[in-house]
């Protein structure tokens, strides 16, 4: 998501105070990070482990969202554009949670649409995880299913890559189009 320019520094007071402290506090969270896009689009992204993907459906959870939001949360969201929340599930075999942002330089946040007859998403992650293998700089690979219809992949690399590099190494996954290419940073809040 991304608020206007005239509310990016309190966008963050918010987010940093109190909408990420109260979401990592929630029953089930057990991992959580956010991330300054470098290329691509929204500017920023937050990425969330749960233990469930029912926790978005618990009561803890509904009592601190949409209209049980704080008035500061139901002041700034509404001004923010390309606000989406992918809830998805992750692919078995994996890591259980995200790597530390501490140890990451980028990361790849891409998606593909899964189109029935077409290659599953197993298949898909396994060609991007194979266009990847010969680097030494990728720390962790995920891969994650949304409603059934999108594969996102989210890749954490120690180096500072560059979106056109890892594009030109991952190209059309099994021949499949990707909707979503985004190169991240960690955020850091330069005034703590």
């Amino acid at each position: 998501m991304e608020p206007p320019a005239t509310l990016e520094d309190e966008f963050n007071d918010w987010y940093d105070t109190e909408h990420f402290p109260q979401r990592t506090a929630l029953p089930g969270f057990v991992a959580a990070s956010r991330w300054v896009c470098i290329d691509g689009w929204p500017r920023w992204l937050a990425l969330y482990d749960l233990t469930s993907i029912d926790v978005l459906n618990s009561d803890a959870y509904r009592n601190v969202s949409g209209a049980h939001s704080t008035p500061w949360s139901r002041r700034l969201l509404p001004r923010t554009v390309g606000r989406s929340r992918v809830a998805a599930v992750a692919l078995d075999g994996q890591d259980e949670t995200q790597h530390a942002p501490s140890g990451i330089s980028r990361l790849l946040a891409m998606s593909v649409p899964l189109i029935a007859g077409g290659p599953s998403a197993e298949a898909i992650a396994a060609a991007v995880r194979e266009s990847l293998a010969a680097r030494d700089d990728l720390l962790q690979l995920r891969a994650f299913v949304e409603d059934g219809k999108t594969l996102w992949l989210i890749a954490a690399f120690d180096a500072s890559v560059t979106a056109s590099a890892l594009a030109g190494e991952i190209g059309r996954p099994r021949g499949s189009a990707v909707m979503t290419f985004n190169l991240y940073v960690p955020y850091r809040r330069s005034c703590y």
